[in-house]
């Protein structure tokens, strides 16, 4: 009569030959601070690159940009934002089928380059 053997989940284990399994420092904790924390330096911890602050956005050239530009020159301040008011635009001007919506929008994307521009980053 023929012997049957069950297989158990240790039959399929991997082998270790090793005495002591390697050991793996935990990572050190990642230091906080800069200018997002109302900090003028940035104090990266390792492993981690330094933030760099966003630049101050001057308040006249958007305002020209948009003069100029409409709502696309809304992407100085915000390329976001700028695109959307462009999509919106094209989208108005399509349905609309003339261009007399820009007596409403051309000035709107000014006023939002003269609100946008004043908010604190």
């Amino acid at each position: 009569m023929a012997e049957t053997r069950t297989t158990t989940l240790a039959d399929w284990a991997p082998r270790s030959h090793a005495t002591k399994p390697t050991a793996f420092p935990p990572h050190p904790a990642l230091q906080s601070g800069g200018w997002y924390q109302a900090s003028p330096l940035e104090a990266p911890g390792p492993g981690r690159p330094p933030v760099i602050p966003p630049t101050k956005k001057s308040a006249g050239l958007a305002v020209v940009l948009s003069v100029l530009f409409g709502p696309l020159g809304l992407c100085y301040l915000s390329t976001t934002g700028g695109l959307v008011a462009t999509v919106v635009t094209v989208g108005v001007l399509g349905y609309s089928g003339s261009f007399l919506p820009l007596v409403l929008l051309w000035p709107l994307a000014v006023a939002g380059a003269v609100w946008g521009s004043s908010q604190e980053r």
